[in-house]
């Protein structure tokens, strides 16, 4: 039978495939997949109905499965995702609509976050790790493992009071510069204390103590210390103490009447008003009012429940007012409320709360105690000595007599002597402490300590929250330079039995 020429043609170029299908040598199966899937188009790798070339041989399963993982991962990347937890929260500032799709979704750490902000952070499950906490974008607080004595937790254990703030008897002016004369002299204006309360939030020291009455003497309602205090924190978010007025210094400066309760009442708004917060964290009133205690008592509760306020305080309270007010404020609010914290002078030269009990009944009470003036007016720092009874202040008046300054001569070099010797112990501790740190992204431990910085310490072993006055940027640097670091039990021996010694005259 004759073959034509287009029919041999056409038999020829079979033999040749046919041929060269047979002895071309066949990768493995996962090559094959890989490659296809590398070189081929997505667009060709993605089955469709109508696609063209219904002659096509099917794809092996592992391919297919291949094709539909890269399809999805190409999916993924181009579309909007959905916001999750670990997004940025501030996606629902652009977008408040998204808050939405969690409305119904139950247990979830944003929505069964505690009202109140001084709450400290969550520590470390592992029991080696330092007992410091770096909170997420914020400073250091090593005292977050901190034993609190109730929920008011203090960063630290050390804030600062703006008793100086506004106060033209203190120091302060009205303006924007000081002349060279005026700084030696220690005046300080609001530019001062805005950098002062800046680097003292920077650093976690969050507790600021004010009052209605601080500051009242600048004559300007826009120079109190609340006002300026507000004017402040517009970038923080502090911690704020704020107390109300005894009846003496109610009536000397003006702020009106305390009587009734509706009266305090209002004086808490007024407060809260000028510190332009929508509570204040810890309200103190005085130990010694005009009010019987049962009106005072209703008014705080009346505070607490609008919302005004969230703890109670109380300032020179002894204990065993302390504990019969504490009573009365939980029985009145059927044990919802209890006393916070109680404020009092306490210092090396100043160790009455400590020698009465008065710091222990806090702790047993449940109550934060507060070390007001911690460095007894320089006293207890060194900062006027015998030999140095001006304390490098240019003034007209000395505030201590040469006889007090020598009386407390014992405790000053006491303090010089455990200056030193600290400052040997932490030479020595101070790159595991760097090491400790540098892992929460803070700056290296201070080494260049100053008596002022044992002093406030002193305070922090005894178990107190120390709330020093601080004025200006100088201050502020030398109360950060507390942190990070305490008193060993025989350095606090050691000025124990110095302030004895002073206090009898050895």
């Amino acid at each position: 039978m004759k073959l034509s020429s287009c029919r041999i043609q056409l038999l020829l170029a079979s033999w040749t495939a046919y041929y060269s299908l047979a002895f071309t040598p066949i990768p493995p199966r996962s090559l094959v997949t890989v490659s296809a899937l590398q070189k081929a188009p997505l667009h060709r790798l993605q089955s469709s109905e109508d696609d063209d070339n219904e002659d096509d041989e099917p794809l092996s399963d592992e391919l297919s499965k291949l094709i539909g993982k890269r399809a999805s991962i190409s999916r993924s990347s181009t579309a909007t995702p959905t916001p999750t937890f670990d997004d940025d929260l501030d996606v629902f500032d652009d977008d408040p609509d998204a808050a939405a799709i969690y409305s119904d979704r139950e247990g979830m750490d944003m929505f069964e976050m505690p009202e109140l902000k001084f709450q400290r952070p969550e520590s470390d499950d592992d029991e080696d790790a330092p007992a410091e906490k770096k909170v997420e974008d914020g400073p250091i607080d090593y005292q977050a493992d901190y034993d609190d004595e109730n929920d008011f937790h203090v960063p630290n254990r050390i804030g600062f009071d703006t008793v100086a703030w506004g106060d033209v008897d203190l120091g302060f002016k009205v303006g924007k510069k000081l002349k060279k004369k005026e700084v030696n002299q220690g005046k300080f204006i609001v530019g001062d204390l805005k950098r002062s309360y800046k680097k003292l939030m920077d650093s976690g020291i969050t507790l600021a103590v004010t009052s209605e009455h601080y500051g009242l003497s600048s004559k300007k309602p826009n120079f109190t210390s609340e006002r300026i205090l507000a004017r402040a924190s517009k970038d923080y978010e502090p911690l704020v103490a704020s107390t109300m007025a005894s009846p003496l210094k109610s009536f000397k400066k003006g702020t009106g009447p305390r009587l009734t309760r509706f009266s305090i009442v209002k004086a808490i708004e007024a407060s809260v008003e000028r510190l332009g917060v929508d509570s204040i964290d810890v309200y103190q009133v005085p130990s010694r009012t005009a009010l019987p205690p049962n009106t005072l008592v209703d008014a705080l509760n009346t505070a607490l429940d609008q919302g005004l306020i969230q703890g109670v305080g109380v300032t020179d309270m002894g204990k065993d007012s302390m504990e019969r007010f504490n009573k009365k404020l939980a029985k009145r609010g059927d044990g919802e409320y209890t006393l916070t914290s109680n404020r009092f002078e306490f210092s090396l030269v100043n160790r009455k709360a400590f020698k009465s009990g008065l710091i222990g009944a806090c702790k047993a009470n449940g109550v934060v105690p507060i070390a007001a003036n911690p460095l007894g007016g320089g006293l207890a720092s060194g900062a006027y000595t015998a030999t140095n009874p001006s304390g490098g202040v240019v003034s007209t008046s000395q505030p201590f007599d040469f006889k007090t300054l020598d009386k407390w001569g014992a405790l000053h070099n006491a303090l010089g002597a455990v200056r030193d010797k600290v400052k040997k112990r932490i030479e020595l501790e101070n790159q595991q402490l760097n090491d400790r740190r540098s892992r929460y992204g803070g700056s290296s431990i201070n080494t260049d300590f100053t008596t002022t910085q044992i002093a406030i310490n002193y305070v922090v072993a005894k178990g107190c929250v120390p709330i020093p006055s601080i004025k200006n940027k100088k201050e502020a640097e030398e109360l950060i330079g507390c942190l990070g670091w305490s008193l060993t039990a025989d350095e606090v021996r050691i000025l124990d039995n110095a302030a004895d010694m002073s206090e009898q005259g050895l």
